[in-house]
Order: C-alpha cells, then structure tokens, then sequence
C-alpha cells in the first residue's frame, strides 16, 4: 500500500484463525499444508510456486477470490518479500514486506518484516476490511466470489484518493494510472488467457465528488452498479462441478504442469470437476494459476487444466419438450427434440425421417436453422439451383464459409448428401478442432481427414465401424440431428 489507509479494529491472525495449516517463521517450523513442498525456510525468500500457495491458501481461508489477492501481491512488490540479500523489502513510504503494510499499529511490526505469512495475512484482514465498508460501491447481486466485486476495495487498499478515482475528472477518460486498474490489469494477464477482459463499470463523472488538487479521500455517490459480464473465481470449485473450457486449444495435461505436453480441448467442452485443485509441480514455475484435476463430459478423457482456462458451466438449459413424431425412438429423441427447438421441421406424415437420405440443400436449411445464422443479411450466394425455400439459407452458409458449392454456380442442391461432405460441414460450421492422431479408418480420402478427425474428437461420432467413417455412405437425417446435437453441446 503506498497511501496510508484508515485503521481498522483486527482481531489477532493467530486468534482468528488465520494460520491454519501453516506455521509462522518465529517457531522455526515449516509451511505444512495442502501442497507436496516440504522442509520450506520462511525467512528467505520462497520459490515462486510456494508464494503461489501462501497467497492462494490465505485467500480461500478469507473467502477473497485468490485472483485478486495475487494481483495486489503483485502490484505491492512482485510477490517478493525479501530482497537478494536476505532484508525483508521496505519501501520509501514505510511498506512492510510482500503486502506492503503501511502505517498499520494494530500488526506486530517486527513479525510483518520477519514472517511472511503474518504479513500475507495482515494484507488479507486489511483487504477484507476494505470490502465491508459500507462507504464503497457493489455490484448488484454479485457476491465475494465475483473478481469485478473486489474493484473498490482493491482502490481502498491503497487509498480513495483523487489519484484513484476511476475516470480523469477533466476528461472522463479511464484513469489507467489508478491503483486498481493497475492490479485488475495484472488479473487479466495472469489469472485469464487469450485476452479475457473483465466486466466494465459504467462509470460517470457524477459518480464521484472530489477535488483534484486536495488529497482528501473521494467521495462515492454512486453506491451501486449493474454488470453485464462479471466474472468468478476459478479457486472455489468442488468435486462434481461441471466447468467449460474458454480458450481454443486448452491443454488438458497428464500432469499439473506444462513440463509434460497435454491433449488439446476445444472452446466450450464441457469438463467435470473430480477433486481439489493442486499447485504446479515445478517449484519455480512462474505460472500463478493453480491446476484443476477434471475429467471430459463423456468421462473418455481425465487430466489436470489450469485455472485460467475454465469456468464455471452455465445453467442447465431449459429441457427441450420431446417431439411427437412417430418414428424417432429413445436413441434420437433428445437430438430430434433440440433440432426442431431451433425450428428444423419434420415431414409431413408426422415422422420426422429417422432413416431418410438428405438432400445437400435441406441439409443446408438444417445446419443455418440450428446456428441460428443470420438468413436475412446474407449476400447473394450465386448458385442458381437452389430453391426459393432455402436460399437464404444457403447464402448465409456461404456467407459463413459453410460451403463453396459443388461449382460456383451451383449447390448441387438436389443430390443426397454424404457423411464425408457432411463432416466438412459441421466441422466448419461448428469451427471444430481436429487431433493430431491417426484415424482407425480406411475408407478417409485425404480431403476429408481433417473434418473426420475433428468430428471424431469432439465425440460427434465414431464412424460406422471400427475401420470405417462411411465416408461416401449418403447421411441419414436421424445420424444428422445427432451430429448437429453433439457438435452444439
């Protein structure tokens, strides 16, 4: 903390609890916890991954999303304690330590300069003071465990002084040098990747009354604010939770590092929480996610992925009505009622034609239904043999990268469709990752392994055999609204 910050009632760390399952560097014992580190020294500095557990454990036990914690850590001193020389880190305001106590009579100043965990503690107690003041501004209905809650506290900590105040008073402008950006910068780059951007205030210069030549602290007149995109913390996840993956290309490793190189999980793949999260293997991994043990949905794959590349599953859909038609038995029923959901239609003998062939061009209408494409705005495909019914439906598949058409003049929208052009489709259409892994299949032309291979990873199918695709096989409309049910999940 580089401003001084009001001083709050505290009860004793020790007396409240605080050192549970750790051991202060006084008593010259060692860190004993939830990790595999063992016979750790607390009075020199620690490697980067047993700072990664006092930070993240401290928080958890304080109920603080660890991803913020770490962040101010970060910005308070690098997650450093003490210097090349053994001297326990002191700035020019008087910052004690990894948290940087300031002017904080309630701690043991000897003990915030000799034991780190006392003095990680004090920065949490003091953080969570700051969160239960009832002068600064919530999110409404987000709970501690939402990152974007922690803003203003996050400020408090280092002071609710005009060179804090979120916006440039004269400008309106974000006020990137303040504190809290500072540190909610340091969570998007180190707790979330592939540029993951935390929910935005809709900040207004009447939110905030203070002047900005005097360093009297800001005054909130705005005590309550609506976020559209909030995020929570990765750290709370119990066994049987079902996250999703939030970056094209997650690794799922065998082990909790990235020593060791992982089998790759597309966007969106549904994963199960099977136990605790554990920290990196290697001890001077200057990774600060921890690692998640889960297994895929269809429980085919397990592993270890970072906490960076997860959250937490939306709620389950609302159940699809099943469909009335008279030939879709059990094995369809859940894939023939999400289908006509997205307004794909049966035939007219109240059977929906399990069994049938489909034409190119219905297969086209299913696929634009399903993704919901925009039908309306799509240019003109150019193909002269589609019929009125489905040309908006076939441009917007070609607008999409869907389909080039058999000629660039036409869909060849009236021959039956095989399972070999299908998977192009799908594959294209849902953006579907391929493996790396050889196919079991003889009957793959090169121009469809990677569709087939993407199709077959995501568990979209298996093929027809153990040997074979089907590739030239014409595809069936029941097979096709289970491709289409997969490949959407």
């Amino acid at each position: 903390m580089r401003f001084s910050i009001v001083k709050v009632g505290v009860v004793s760390c020790v007396a409240a609890g605080l050192f549970c399952g750790v051991a202060s560097a006084e008593t010259g014992q060692t860190l004993n916890s939830a990790s595999s580190y063992n016979d750790v020294t607390l009075n020199v500095n620690l490697s980067f991954q047993e700072i990664n557990q006092l930070l993240t454990s401290a928080a958890i036990k304080a109920d603080i999303p660890p991803e913020v914690v770490k962040a101010v850590a970060e910005k308070e001193s690098g997650w450093k304690h003490f210097d090349e020389n053994g001297d326990v880190i002191i700035s020019e305001d008087g910052g004690i330590g990894i948290m940087q106590i300031t002017n904080q009579s309630n701690y043991d100043e000897e003990k915030l300069k000799t034991d780190i965990i006392y003095n990680i503690n004090a920065g949490i107690e003091i953080l969570n003071s700051m969160y239960e003041r009832s002068d600064l501004p919530k999110i409404k209905g987000a709970d501690r465990q939402v990152i974007e809650n922690w803003y203003f506290p996050v400020m408090a900590y280092n002071g609710t002084k005009p060179v804090n105040s979120p916006l440039e008073q004269a400008t309106s402008a974000v006020n990137n040098h303040a504190y809290q950006e500072q540190v909610f910068a340091f969570i998007e780059e180190n707790s979330f990747l592939g540029g993951t951007q935390l929910g935005e205030f809709p900040f207004s210069t009447a939110d905030f009354q203070y002047n900005p030549a005097s360093d009297e602290n800001i005054t909130f007149l705005t005590k309550e604010y609506t976020l559209t995109d909030t995020h929570e913390s990765a750290y709370f996840f119990k066994k049987d939770d079902r996250v999703v993956v939030t970056e094209e290309n997650a690794k799922l490793r065998p082990q909790p590092s990235t020593i060791q190189s992982g089998f790759s999980l597309s966007e969106h793949t549904a994963l199960v929480v099977t136990g605790d999260f554990v920290y990196d293997q290697d001890m001077n991994s200057e990774n600060r996610f921890v690692w998640v043990p889960v297994k895929t949905a269809d429980e085919k794959y397990s592993g270890y992925i970072s906490s960076a590349y997860i959250k937490k599953a939306d709620n389950e859909p609302e159940t699809i009505p099943p469909t009335s038609f008279t030939d879709v038995s059990a094995r369809y029923q859940d894939a023939v009622s999400f289908v006509v959901s997205k307004g794909v239609k049966g035939m007219p003998d109240n059977t929906f034609g399990i069994g049938a062939n489909i034409k190119r061009v219905d297969a086209a209408v299913m696929i634009a239904e399903v993704l919901d494409l925009d039908i309306e705005s799509a240019p003109d495909s150019g193909f002269t043999d589609v019929p009125e019914r489905a040309v908006k439906h076939v441009n917007a598949l070609k607008a999409k990268g869907i389909t080039s058409g058999k000629t660039a003049t036409t869909l060849d929208s009236h021959s039956e469709i095989t399972r070999g052009e299908l998977a192009i489709w799908i594959k294209r259409a849902f953006d579907l990752q391929a493996s790396n892994g050889e196919l079991p299949f003889n009957d793959v032309a090169d121009r469809y392994t990677e569709a087939v291979s993407a199709l077959v990873y995501n568990n979209v199918t298996n093929g027809t055999s153990d040997t074979t695709f089907g590739t030239h096989d014409h595809a069936k409309r029941g097979d096709f609204a289970l491709f289409l049910h997969r490949a959407a999940q």
